[in-house]
């Protein structure tokens, strides 16, 4: 009797432990499939012929050109049971990526990306910005990510998405300002534990 109770507290404690993500596609293995918008693949973005720049994406995850003037975004639709979820961002930046110090390209960041249905809110200038929508509560979590300076190097965030109504349909998006070159998406998930 006591070996079968240790063996439920260990495998309740393991079910416990175990993170499942909700969103499709997260390490974009799958290139953009289940994401829309102005995400493009390394294959995407391979030269078309020698005389090309090569731009060194890389071979793996979603890359976002930045554009001059205006923003770009990627979005997922996705369900959940749980009202409480981590989300978990790794990325890096192309060699020579910089964003706007327009302090204007910031402002009403929900028109700039076309969500006129959101209330509006600003953007931390140099910083890219998450949004989770929750339309059915008329909900919307967002934070700004600001990347270390001139740094290519690999860089994850992390922050917690709560009281969420759970079962309704939601939103994940992800927006980059103004700029030039571009923000490589590694891995975007939002993990239940």
């Amino acid at each position: 009797m006591k070996k079968l109770c240790l063996a439920f507290l260990l495998v309740a404690s393991l079910q416990l432990v175990h993170a499942d993500n909700v969103l499709k596609n997260s390490d974009f293995t799958d290139g953009a499939l289940s994401w829309h918008g102005d995400g493009r693949t390394p294959a995407d973005m391979k030269p078309q012929d020698s005389l090309d720049t090569n731009n060194n994406y890389g071979d793996q995850g979603l890359i976002i050109p930045l554009r001059g003037h205006t923003w770009t975004k990627i979005v997922q639709e996705f369900k959940t049971r749980n009202s409480s979820l981590t989300l978990n961002i790794t990325y890096k930046l192309a060699p020579n990526t910089t964003f706007s110090t327009v302090s204007e390209d910031y402002v009403n960041v929900p028109h700039s990306i076309g969500f006129d249905a959101w209330p509006p809110f600003n953007g931390k200038k140099g910083s890219w910005m998450t949004m989770v929508s929750d339309f059915s509560k008329a909900t919307l979590f967002y934070s700004n990510i600001t990347p270390k300076p001139g740094s290519t190097d690999q860089q994850t965030e992390s922050e917690p998405i709560v009281s969420l109504i759970p079962e309704n349909e939601k939103t994940i998006c992800l927006a980059f300002p103004p700029g030039t070159g571009a923000v490589i998406l590694l891995h975007v998930s939002l993990d239940t534990k």
